[in-house]
């Protein structure tokens, strides 16, 4: 067995966390590792009293979320020693029951040509999973998000971040999916992350290789109005 870390970077999903805790449990089993942004609703308390290990740093504001995601590597392999791999997994992401299994085989048996394993991501509308924002087999919305810890890998870039300084990434449709809802979420969380994501990408040096999202001058004059 090749046990698995599973790491977030949270601030105020205390609302989502019992569903979340319920699903990673069954997957985590060298542990559960949550980088906080400084909570204030109970996220802190009730990750901590689900046994999760909790840090404390706002690393994504300052630095940006591939830092945030090599910073979930290094603290990975401090407070979990034997683990073997990290998969990140946002407050507002879910993998299916009926898919641990697959999750569980290649984790322990993929070969060691591949050190980033890449996962299909469906954004859908609602949490009744009725509608996604594309067609998931079509456009797969691939995620790198499952890293052995004893590999190079390192991602670059503030926002939508990429790796870099791999072997090989294994990517399959018959991979866990990974259902994403952030549409979901409320008008002051999704202003929240669309301001962050303006700002983010205003002091990306690899800013120039994406382009703006739809929104993202809206956004970057409401962070400059409002900030954080």
């Amino acid at each position: 067995m090749k046990p698995i870390v599973i790491a977030s970077n949270m601030w105020n999903e205390r609302a989502q966390l019992p569903e979340w805790f319920d699903f990673v449990g069954k997957i985590a089993d060298s542990g559960i590792l949550i980088v906080d942004s400084g909570s204030t609703d109970g996220t802190i308390e009730y990750a901590e009293s689900r046994g999760a290990v909790v840090v404390v740093d706002d690393i994504i504001q300052k630095e940006g979320y591939g830092p945030a995601r090599n910073h979930l590597r290094t603290m990975s392999r401090k407070h979990f020693p034997d683990a073997h791999w990290m998969m990140y997994l946002d407050a507002d992401e879910r993998i299916l029951p009926e898919e641990f299994h697959r999750l569980r085989f290649i984790k322990d048996y993929l070969i060691p040509n591949y050190d980033v394993v890449a996962l299909p991501r469906i954004d859908w509308f609602d949490k009744e999973m009725t509608a996604a924002a594309k067609d998931w087999k079509i456009y797969p919305d691939w995620q790198a998000r499952m890293t052995r810890l004893d590999s190079s890998v390192r991602y670059i870039r503030r926002l939508h971040e990429q790796v870099d300084s791999f072997k090989g990434i294994y990517n399959d449709l018959q991979s866990p999916k990974i259902h994403h809802f952030h549409r979901s979420a409320g008008k002051e969380k999704r202003d929240v992350i669309g301001k962050l994501c303006a700002k983010l990408h205003r002091e990306d040096e690899y800013g120039s290789t994406y382009p703006e999202h739809p929104k993202e001058s809206f956004y970057r004059e409401l962070y400059d109005k409002e900030g954080l």
